[in-house]
């Protein structure tokens, strides 16, 4: 679990890890220099399934992560955010879906205030060829997922130069590498919408997806229409930002992948007029 400067959070997360059903298991929290207290609010919480690591310099989620697998002792590894909870069956549930698999994940409870909604969505399954099945759209959250050790490893972890986008890309390389995927399509993950939440970075998510084109560029290759879906999500970006000659490009590669796409034509109108 990396943590920055979630000192009024970060206890109700720990408190759904310490509740969990699994027998054994140990908890490691990588501090990636926060400023405020959240060090203060670990040291209150003196459990031994709890190993703090400080690192001085923020240096990010993904290579807060990174450092949390090395000092893992366990051969099995799932992740969690600082402001999320889980359900006190995750971890179990996940123990019994490794025995057959490489990668495990569970479906998402995403949470807006007092609204809801669940990720993959009720009935969704996950498809013999994981690598194409995501290459469009990711349904698995960083919170929800479970590895070996060793998967984790082979692929080299998570790649720091992500500001967004990490589990998306890190499962894209999983199925790769050819990883046995199993899915629990149970909501025993959390998430609530933090106003500091990386999803809310709209600039990051672009640099994330650009990214993300560029490392799985021969696949998108041969699937123009989730390629144009990319295009079209980071155009809309971008007109929201004010940036409408990006936008125009954007959308235009859209069209140039899709041809009769209305809503990349619409768009690309809208952002034209630079509204």
């Amino acid at each position: 679990m990396p943590s920055y400067n979630r000192a009024g959070l970060i206890g109700r997360t720990i408190t759904s890890v310490l509740a969990q059903t699994l027998g054994s298991f140990e908890l490691i929290i990588v501090d990636d220099g926060s400023t405020d207290d959240t060090l203060g609010v670990l040291a209150a919480l003196p459990d031994p399934r709890i190993a703090i690591y400080q690192q001085r310099r923020n240096a990010g989620a993904p290579a807060a992560r990174n450092a949390g697998v090395a000092m893992a002792r366990s051969p099995l590894v799932a992740f969690q955010d600082s402001d999320d909870e889980w359900a006190p069956d995750l971890l179990t549930a996940h123990f019994k879906a490794l025995t057959t698999a490489d990668v495990s994940f569970c479906q998402l409870d995403q949470r807006y205030g007092e609204a809801r909604a669940l990720y993959p969505p009720p009935g969704w399954q996950l498809s013999a060829d994981v690598y194409a099945q995501l290459l469009a759209t990711s349904h698995i959250s960083t919170q929800t997922l479970a590895m070996t050790r060793a998967i984790f490893d082979q692929v080299g972890g998570f790649d720091p130069a992500m500001p967004r986008f990490q589990d998306w890309d890190l499962v894209l390389r999983l199925a790769q590498a050819g990883a046995r995927f199993r899915y629990i399509p149970e909501p025993l993950a959390i998430a609530h919408d933090s106003p500091d939440s990386l999803t809310r970075s709209v600039e990051k998510g672009i640099i994330g997806r650009r990214r993300l084109i560029e490392k799985h560029a021969d696949a998108l290759a041969s699937q123009p229409v989730a390629l144009a879906r990319h295009h079209y999500i980071m155009g809309s970006q971008l007109r929201r930002l004010g940036r409408f000659s990006e936008a125009r490009a954007q959308f235009a590669t859209a069209l140039g992948l899709a041809p009769g796409d209305w809503r990349s034509a619409g768009q690309w109108l809208l952002a034209a007029l630079r509204r």
